[in-house]
């Protein structure tokens, strides 16, 4: 057995303290005696700042070197409507110094608003800060330029995006997946990587591709997010959480200083496994209970009714969209009561989020009646079946259109569009929901490529263990396509279908 699971086993089932550090004594010494590859061209994980990459969206600064130069800037939808879209954007950002930021924006070259951060937590002992701020009220359909700026002169670059909501004739796109790691194996120099050879710098570079194609205009991430408590693999005495979940939001800041990056919660997300976060508990502690996650983003919980990060609603395009917590807060949950080592859970009263979720539920159901939405589409990050108390017949009682989720690293989806053996196709939206399953998008768990037969049983009549991620498309206010793409192949349709709708 490797011996990161040694420990976890060991620390879980309360082996002796002599136990626990004998396993660590033992990471150390194969530690320290395995060579490590060069560091990749691309970026260095041990950085404070990435290294620059070649290729940069919307004029992204991965370079400044001051203590107080804002990192890992990432955007959300924010600011709700009383009609359930989005007036602005929340923009967040993370700094190694405790410094006073504000943002500037504006739709011409003069960045004329401003706006300061509505606060900054430091949620570890030495630990960075992370910052949070409001950009709007923006007009839909309409571009805009930002930047942050921090004491000391330290500043971002002027980013570039467009915020746009509601549909205006053109089809709006979302890119969809759960599981996706940092960087890879090789690159990460890992000691002990739970699957060697894995990989995410495939779909990391097709993402990048498609969005300066033009070819999505928000990113919704169903869970488990750059596997940081993962990182023993990398050094399995060192406590590199920070470091890594640093690095992953640096890696992709391309992406999410660009367009919203809007995240569901995962298992992933629950806690720190390092030797030094279990055995140093303090650090531990801090680290528990989905706090690295609930203090990094900042999604439309509180306009919503939701709580935190762990579960909220919004409107887009033609849909109601709704980020369910697979994790916490209902009997059974996977990290009820712990995530598996530090206690989780509780972030409502007993029974509070099943209720708010049939509330929105019915609300959306109503509004679709009514002809405002067209679809229902929740998203969560473990597939809905009979362990999800109760969520299946919220489902089917409110007719939800489409359920994604990630947790099994592949793909698959619950119907045969065409029927027959044929995977692709069109069909009216039936009065079942229609899963689909999208977790492959890379990551330390998952072989490189997990290229395997296409396969089918009566719950997934479509399967792929094919590395890749999802687009959803609304091409206008009654037709839904989904797309799954290899991320060995970006021209490659593995699976396809679409809902159609009539108001």
């Amino acid at each position: 057995l490797k011996l990161q699971f040694l420990y976890l086993i060991a620390n879980i089932c309360g082996a002796s303290q002599t136990m626990k550090l004998a396993i660590l004594a033992a990471g150390a010494a194969l530690a320290a005696a395995s060579p490590r590859a060069a560091t990749h061209a691309e970026y260095n994980v041990f950085a404070k700042v990435p290294t620059p990459r070649q290729r940069l969206h919307s004029g992204v600064n991965l370079t400044a070197d001051a203590q107080a130069a804002p990192q890992q800037v990432h955007l959300a939808l924010a600011g709700l409507g009383a009609d359930g879209y989005a007036t602005g954007y929340s923009v967040a950002w993370y700094t190694e110094a405790d410094v006073n930021c504000f943002l500037r924006w504006g739709t011409g070259a003069e960045l004329v608003n401003a706006t300061a951060a509505a606060g900054r937590r430091q949620y570890v002992t030495k630990g960075g800060y992370h910052h949070h701020t409001a950009m709007g009220p923006l007009v839909d359909g309409a571009m805009y330029s930002y930047r942050i700026l921090c004491d000391g002169g330290a500043a971002s670059a002027v980013l570039g995006t467009k915020f746009e909501v509601r549909m205006h004739g053109a089809p709006k796109t979302m890119s969809v997946y759960g599981d996706m790691g940092f960087l890879g194996a090789k690159e990460r120099s890992m000691v002990m990587p739970l699957e060697r050879g894995w990989s995410a710098i495939p779909t990391r570079d097709v993402l990048e591709d498609v969005l300066n194609d033009g070819g999505f205009d928000a990113v919704w991430h169903v869970g488990d997010i750059s596997y940081a408590d993962d990182a023993y693999d990398q050094n399995v005495v060192g406590g590199l959480y920070e470091q890594v979940y640093n690095g992953y939001m640096n890696w992709m800041q391309n992406i999410t200083a660009a367009v919203p990056y809007m995240v569901s919660v995962g298992n992933h997300e629950a806690e720190c496994h390092s030797p030094a976060c279990t055995v140093g508990f303090l650090k531990g502690r801090q680290l528990a209970n989905f706090t690295a996650y609930n203090a990094r983003f900042q999604m439309p919980a509180e306009e919503s009714g939701g709580v935190q990060n762990m579960w909220y609603s919004y409107n887009y395009g033609p849909a109601h969209i709704v980020s369910v917590n697979t994790e916490t807060d209902f009997p059974g949950a996977g990290e009820e009561k712990k995530g598996p080592i530090f206690a989780s859970g509780h972030f409502g009263a007993d029974g509070a989020y099943l209720k708010w979720l049939e509330a929105d539920l019915a609300k959306a159901a109503a509004d679709r009646a009514a002809g405002k939405i067209s679809f229902i589409i929740a998203g969560g990050h473990r597939p809905v079946d009979d362990s999800i108390v109760g969520v299946q017949a919220l489902f089917a009682k409110y007719k939800v259109d489409l359920y994604l989720a990630g947790h099994s690293h592949s793909y698959s989806r619950s119907f045969k569009s065409c029927g027959g053996s044929a995977c692709r196709g069109t069909m009216s939206a039936p009065g079942n929901t229609t899963h689909v399953v999208v977790g492959g998008a890379g990551n330390d768990e998952t072989p490189y490529g997990h290229v395997g037969p296409t396969a089918g049983n009566p719950k997934t009549p479509f399967f792929t263990a094919e590395m890749g991620s999802g687009t959803l498309t609304f091409h206008n206010a009654t037709t839904l396509e989904w797309r799954f793409v290899s991320s060995l192949n970006r021209t490659r349709v593995v699976d396809q279908f679409f809902l159609n709708r009539q108001l």
